[in-house]
């Protein structure tokens, strides 16, 4: 089961740098940077623990407790580029449209998660 989920991933990788370029091409330049970006972050990932044995992927306590927490800040962070959004179009107009704002906070909250549980693996929990 454990090597059909690497193959996946490979797959998502894959089909999410070919989604970004097509976007590319079609001039959709914030969607298909962001689908690029995150195919290869992707694409990185699934190298690094293609290499690693069954017995060093199990998802014990703490990847629990790490996904927990860079769950609940990247919840944080999401809703703070919607409020910084908000108010620098309240007080001075930005001329961004709906499209933009929403790439903006999705891939701030996306890009936000995998960078905290990154860090938070690293760092280690108290």
């Amino acid at each position: 089961m454990g090597g059909m989920r690497k193959i996946t991933g490979f797959y998502v990788s894959v089909l999410m740098l070919l989604a970004g370029v097509l976007l590319w091409l079609f001039r959709f330049y914030p969607l298909g940077a962001g689908l690029v970006l995150g195919g290869i972050v992707l694409l990185i990932s699934n190298l690094y623990y293609a290499g690693k044995p069954e017995t060093e992927i199990i998802v014990d306590e703490r990847i629990k407790r790490i996904n927990d927490r860079a769950g609940h800040y990247a919840f944080w962070i999401t809703l703070f580029l919607l409020s910084a959004i908000f108010w620098m179009h309240l007080f001075k107009p930005l001329r961004v449209t709906l499209r933009e704002v929403y790439e903006i906070v999705l891939f701030g909250g996306l890009y936000s998660w995998i960078f905290l549980r990154f860090y938070f693996s690293k760092k280690g929990l108290e």
